[in-house]
């Protein structure tokens, strides 16, 4: 996966007639398991630059306050990807089904 791919994906889940995504449904089990692992980390990154840019304390949370929508459009697009997963019956490859219990 590639930022053009991540921007795609974010494009088309912006289109309000978007119920499924062609993007993802083009791809084939390995390479969605493999959007999973790169959206992931992406998604990681962009949280951690809001935190290096702007964050406080209140309470017990942490308030990320820069990078909102590189964070929200990963969150998205990790969401989507989580989606068209369970639609498939395809297994996370960080195992996750099998720690909670999960049918496979």
């Amino acid at each position: 996966m590639n930022l053009q791919f991540l921007e795609e994906l974010c494009d088309e889940l912006l289109q309000s007639e978007c119920e499924r995504s062609a993007i993802l449904a083009a791809l084939s089990d390995a390479a969605l398991q493999d959007a999973y692992v790169d959206v992931l980390h992406q998604f990681g990154l962009e949280l951690v630059i809001g935190v290096d840019e702007q964050s406080s304390w209140m309470s017990d949370l942490l308030v990320i306050g820069s990078n909102q929508g590189p964070i929200h459009a990963s969150q998205a697009a990790f969401y989507a990807i989580l989606v068209e997963m369970g639609r498939r019956s395809v297994d996370r490859p960080d195992g996750e089904e099998e720690r909670r219990g999960g049918d496979k």
